[in-house]
């Protein structure tokens, strides 16, 4: 009987060019599905902030119905009497080191930040901290609270507190259009923490045509809103205010924006879009 020649099977390995092919191919789907998975990641994180100005808005909501009607205050009171009131939304940070005072808020520590917040008006209606704060937050002063409130809420620049233009509303019954004022907004003010309310141009309000307070670019050319009848509202903005909010944000120059005249249309009607949100 004849022997049976024993079967070898040889396994061969990939070639240096088929690594090399298989390694291009990966490349290029990394290159491809890189951008959209990073879109998706910023419009996840947008959802996010969104949500976040819907429940401090609901929550102001809550605070007014328990207290006769009447908004919590828009600035931030700093517990030494120089800066708010102590029913304003939030505060500042509290007791920042062995100096309570807001010269000292570029080094409050984290959790003298969050204290501010605990010491506020809405916490107890919001008792988490990171919905004060937006995951997109880049603030040049390393702001944990991203959220400030315009300075027609119950503010002190306002009439008949103040010397600025606008009128300030004080109770829920006063306002006549929930669905186009904004009471909500993402701030990025340079000194250590969004310090008291956002304002326009003071001395003509609405009928201005000039920056004042700069917002945040935070979403790629968006800055997000929350508005009196509870909705949020995203913004893209034109090139040109774009380019001059993230001015703002990456140097620190809060006063970039004052006083400065819109340089397009565009940026003229991003302006005017702003100033509808402020009562007149």
């Amino acid at each position: 009987m004849g022997t049976r020649a024993n079967l070898v099977v040889r396994r061969r390995g990939f070639t240096l060019i088929e690594l090399l092919v298989v390694i291009s191919i990966i490349a290029l789907l990394l290159a491809i599905l890189m951008p959209a998975l990073s879109k998706v990641k910023e419009m996840a994180k947008t959802l996010v902030c969104e949500t976040n100005l819907k429940t401090l808005t609901t929550a102001m909501f809550t605070y007014a119905i328990d207290n006769d009607d009447k908004f919590c205050g828009s600035f931030n009171y700093s517990g030494d009497g120089g800066f708010g009131t102590p029913w304003d939304w939030a505060w500042a940070p509290w007791q920042m080191g062995t100096d309570n005072s807001v010269t000292n808020a570029m080094n409050a520590t984290l959790e003298e930040r969050h204290e501010g917040i605990k010491r506020g008006m809405l916490y107890p209606y919001v008792e988490a901290v990171d919905s004060y704060h937006c995951v997109s937050d880049d603030s040049f002063g390393k702001n944990f609270r991203s959220y400030s409130m315009p300075d027609s809420i119950n503010g002190l620049w306002g009439k008949p507190r103040g010397t600025a233009v606008w009128p300030i509303l004080t109770k829920m019954s006063q306002v006549s259009r929930s669905a186009r004022m904004y009471v909500f907004i993402e701030e990025n003010d340079p000194r250590g923490y969004n310090m008291n309310s956002w304002v326009i141009d003071p001395a003509l309000g609405v009928n201005s045509n000039m920056w004042a307070d700069p917002l945040t670019v935070w979403h790629s050319s968006k800055s997000n809103f929350g508005y009196m009848d509870g909705h949020a509202e995203t913004r893209k903005w034109s090139k040109e205010t774009e380019e001059l909010f993230r001015k703002s944000d990456e140097t620190g120059a809060w006063g970039v924006a004052w006083g400065r005249i819109p340089k397009s249309t565009n940026e003229e009607e991003d302006l005017k879009w702003l100033l509808k949100g402020w009562p007149e």
